[in-house]
């Protein structure tokens, strides 16, 4: 427990923050420590992350050989300005493109996937013939900065409107969500057409690019039929617009293959890559189509876009991927985790939808099945009483998607670990569903 003169000081700077994702929920807590799976917070209590600390630490939390690795670069060179080449930066580069889906031998590097997701598509435009609008999925998330904001869903305050970008918005393929009686192939099929009809539509410049995220992460923890991703390639193709991958949260290993690319079968022109990417280090950057012509000096410079450190940390993380086979704990543990869950939506009334590969897991929470109606409240009630029993679970409130409860631990999550979360689950359902009135 801190002294008093200590909570003095945390409580005048909780004051002193602007906010933003701080205080999920009704509860703040203090962290003080993480560990593989786990997590601690100033008064000693334990927690199973299911969260990855925003779906950051796929290598687990504080691995040794990540902290070695970074202190022993720190004290070699700890910062360089960008426009000299390091050798961490030529080795990531170099091994980073190796690990990539073929035809992917570019790569580009900066601190946080807002900023990478804004220089995809800047290469997306740098390389289009006649530079148009941008095309993104209903419910998607690309981040926080003015560019990320606009090709993202409508965020509830629409107050930076005047310096967000115009895109063209088309409906994914949420089959839980489709019409009565359209089959996954078939509506993913519709939403294809949706995406054909919306290019064919802009007569004046052509769009440059489709960005989604192969699995949409904030919004509703939703993959879609495998049908759509390889539509998409085709409908891109056909049209010569780029297709981006946002895979800030679906790469390094969290499908149970090292890209979400890789699962589904397609490549696209350009992935954008983050958060599980330096071991808990800030690490992002984008991977592209070997043929694409790069930046000019200035085009894409950042004073610490080549940070050593996270270079380093990166590329320790991919060693840590390959030996630990965390791809195969992450298939196995998605695959164990996903039974579970299935098994307990024949108990409990209130799970509408088990969803996602891998450590991507979503369970859709709904008051009544055949309405489907959202469990706002409940699902809410889920996160604040996990936290009570030493479990923290992801849930999706973004822009009011706010039904969904998310299993994404660190790809090195043991079965323990991830039976205790269940059971937890398994118990706060029961409460729930009691206090609701809801029988199985």
């Amino acid at each position: 427990m801190t002294n008093e003169i200590d909570q003095d000081v945390l409580d005048r700077g909780r004051r002193a923050l602007l906010g933003g994702w701080s205080a999920t929920g009704k509860t703040n807590i203090v962290m003080t420590k993480a560990k593989g799976s786990k997590i601690w917070d100033i008064d000693g209590h334990e927690y199973v992350d299911m969260t990855s600390q925003a779906w950051s630490n796929n290598i687990g939390a504080s691995d040794d050989r990540v902290i070695e690795a970074t202190s022993a670069q720190a004290r070699e060179l700890s910062h360089l300005r960008s426009n000299y080449d390091s050798i961490p930066l030529l080795r990531l580069a170099d091994r980073l493109t190796a690990a990539a889906p073929e035809g992917l031998g570019k790569v580009s590097f900066c601190l946080h996937g807002s900023l990478a997701v804004e220089t995809a598509v800047k290469l997306a435009l740098k390389n289009s013939e006649t530079p148009g609008p941008v095309i993104v999925l209903n419910d998607s998330y690309h981040g926080r900065s003015f560019a990320g904001m606009g090709l993202s869903w409508p965020h509830a305050e629409r107050k930076f409107d005047q310096f967000i970008p115009s895109v063209i918005r088309v409906r994914q393929p949420y089959t839980y969500r489709a019409p009565e009686g359209v089959t996954p192939a078939e509506w993913a099929e519709r939403c294809a057409d949706e995406l054909r009809e919306a290019i064919r539509a802009c007569h004046t410049k052509k769009p440059s690019a489709f960005i989604m995220e192969p699995v949409q992460g904030n919004g509703t923890q939703l993959d879609f039929p495998r049908e759509y991703y390889q539509l998409v390639r085709e409908i891109c193709t056909e049209h010569d617009i780029f297709l981006i991958f946002d895979e800030i949260q679906t790469g390094f290993g969290r499908t149970g293959e090292m890209w979400a690319a890789e699962y589904y079968g397609v490549t696209p022109d350009i992935i954008v890559f983050g958060k599980g990417a330096g071991g808990g280090f800030p690490l992002a950057g984008v991977i592209a189509r070997s043929d694409l012509e790069g930046f000019a000096p200035g085009d894409d410079a950042l004073t610490f876009g080549e940070f050593p450190l996270s270079l380093v940390a990166g590329l320790t993380t991919l060693d840590i991927i390959e030996s630990d086979g965390l791809l195969e704990n992450c298939a196995e543990m998605g695959a164990y985790a996903t039974r579970r869950l299935r098994e307990l939506q024949d108990q409990h009334p209130l799970i509408g939808e088990v969803r996602g590969p891998g450590l991507l897991i979503g369970v859709e929470l709904v008051l009544d099945r055949e309405l489907k109606t959202p469990a706002l409240d409940a699902t809410l009630e889920v996160y604040e009483r996990g936290l009570r029993r030493g479990v923290i679970f992801g849930e999706t409130r973004y822009s009011r998607l706010g039904n969904v409860i998310k299993f994404k631990p660190p790809l090195v999550v043991t079965r323990e670990e991830m039976d205790h979360a269940i059971q937890v689950f398994d118990a706060i359902l029961t409460e729930l569903e009691t206090e609701l009135g809801m029988g199985a």
